[in-house]
């Protein structure tokens, strides 16, 4: 039986009960994060909780937890369902409205905190490689929301859902102004003549914490890195293309479309990054356990 926790409580997840004026439901008021666990501990908690409280003060939600007791909560939960190698997703968001016009809030937070096993085909997917779709709408990159890993996630669940129909792994959006903003789920980079690019921020990626680590990982791997707008064009012109977050790590992308990327073979170096943050989290680990 699934283990949750519930605005502090552990209970099963059968027996959760959310409040039916909980302005997540009515009105997608909440933000999430969704981190790894790998030999039962939680990664880079750190990152993740930086970009949770973001976002909270941007939607002016008060939620407010000591970054330790949170990660104690995250740690329970995973141990509470015995898992080694896990998905975990927190959940905050603004609670029970205790009246039904949207400016008439005033209930406590809610906070939910999941954990599922990882998706164990990962390096099988790695090894082959994404294959994107051109999602059939644009992200606002204009929008206040753009920067904030909302509850509301409807835009990026369409594009996903189309991708996945179509038989793809995921979908490519556009920003409004027709340059590359992300994934629906992850940060995407090229490789050209040794030097790593992704767009910036003001393109409309989610600042996603594996993105933030690239600089870092690039330098270990020797590759130089660099933010800066680029164009569908410019993916299938690069020698490589890769996509990150948390769950997948970095995963080579082989294709848009119909039309593949360096021949449809990954590249070698998405694998020297994956290769530098698996000895990261590899010394993290030996670590906390010495």
């Amino acid at each position: 039986m699934d283990t949750i926790c519930l605005n502090g409580e552990f209970i099963a997840l059968e027996s959760a009960r959310v409040s039916a004026t909980d302005a997540g439901l009515l009105l997608g008021e909440g933000v999430f994060e969704t981190l790894r666990v790998e030999r039962g501990q939680v990664l880079f908690a750190e990152d993740h909780f930086a970009r949770l409280g973001r976002g909270l003060r941007i939607l002016e939600i008060p939620f407010v937890v000591e970054p330790e007791n949170l990660l104690a909560l995250c740690q329970q939960v995973v141990d509470a369902n015995e898992l080694e190698d896990a998905r975990l997703r927190i959940t905050v968001t603004r609670g029970p409205m205790r009246n039904q016009p949207i400016v008439a809030r005033e209930g406590e937070p809610t906070l939910v905190i999941t954990a599922t096993a990882l998706d164990a085909r990962m390096d099988e997917k790695r090894y082959r490689g994404w294959r994107l779709v051109m999602a059939p709408h644009p992200r606002n990159h204009r929008s206040p929301l753009a920067t904030v890993k909302s509850t509301s996630y409807l835009e990026s669940s369409l594009a996903r859902r189309y991708a996945v129909r179509l038989g793809f792994d995921d979908a490519l959006l556009l920003n409004t102004d027709g340059l590359v903003a992300e994934t629906s789920v992850a940060n995407i980079f090229l490789v050209q003549s040794g030097l790593v690019k992704t767009p910036p921020i003001a393109d409309g990626p989610l600042p996603g914490t594996m993105r933030g680590r690239i600089a870092e990982l690039c330098g270990v791997a020797g590759v130089g890195f660099a933010e800066e707008s680029l164009t569908v064009e410019d993916l299938l012109a690069a020698d490589e293309v890769f996509v990150t977050n948390a769950l997948i790590q970095v995963m080579p992308v082989v294709a848009i479309g119909e039309r593949e990327i360096a021949d449809g073979q990954t590249g070698a170096c998405a694998a020297r990054l994956q290769t530098a943050l698996r000895a990261r989290i590899d010394a993290e680990l030996r670590e906390r356990w010495s």
